[in-house]
């Protein structure tokens, strides 16, 4: 479980680090995605260095569905999250 979490969590930082911009700059969405970043990166470290236990069943899924959303969106946070403007 603990390197099937370790894969999905850096698969999650990689996408959402590696996504190119397009379009306008908005803050909330560029600091969600920055959150999304730090929070599985450093589940990542919590977990190696064992500050905090293995993960859970329910845990492992939380982050597959995180995982697959970004990839559907090609991690556009904003179109993961239904938050893209309409263009006019």
């Amino acid at each position: 479980m603990l390197i099937a979490n370790t894969f999905i969590c850096l698969a999650i930082v990689l996408r959402t680090a590696l996504f190119v911009r397009t379009g306008t700059y908005r803050v909330a969405i560029a600091s969600i995605a920055y959150v999304i970043t730090v929070a599985a990166g450093s589940d990542i470290v919590w977990r190696l260095y064992h500050i905090i236990d293995t993960p859970s069943a329910a845990d492992l899924f939380f982050k597959l569905i995180v995982l697959v959303a970004l990839i559907r969106a090609k991690g556009n946070v904003a179109t993961m999250l239904s938050l893209k403007r309409k263009q006019k």
